[in-house]
């Protein structure tokens, strides 16, 4: 199940973090047990939009989450863009290094601030 989850008192709609429309997403399994995984105040888990999948390492990245996807319950489906063009400045944490030249390898491209 995936949610719009907000910032500040700010909604982010799915895929905030993209610069264009257009982009190829893919259906793929999120862990309950990802690395960038939030817990709420309430016990909740979500994975946040913006998330490098499945890691934020450069020999395992294919993607990045492109809505919240709420994990409390275990793992659940959830959509991965598979290319795109991103904001580097609106992801929740920045590439790890390797990362972005990986993506930009699968048809990523990333604008900077």
């Amino acid at each position: 199940m995936s949610f719009n989850a907000s910032k500040n008192g700010y909604g982010y709609a799915p895929g905030w973090f993209l610069a264009e429309e257009e982009c190829s997403r893919e259906t793929r399994t999120i862990p309950q047990n990802h690395a960038q995984v939030v817990t709420g105040s309430n016990g909740a888990k979500h994975v946040p939009m913006g998330a490098f999948f499945p890691a934020n390492d450069s020999s395992t990245v294919v993607g990045i989450v492109y809505e919240d996807v709420d994990v409390s319950t275990g793992a659940m489906p959830g959509s991965v863009v598979t290319q795109g063009v991103v904001y580097l400045d609106r992801l929740p944490a920045a590439p790890a290094s390797g990362v972005q030249s990986a993506l930009e390898g699968k048809g990523f491209k990333f604008y900077a601030p």
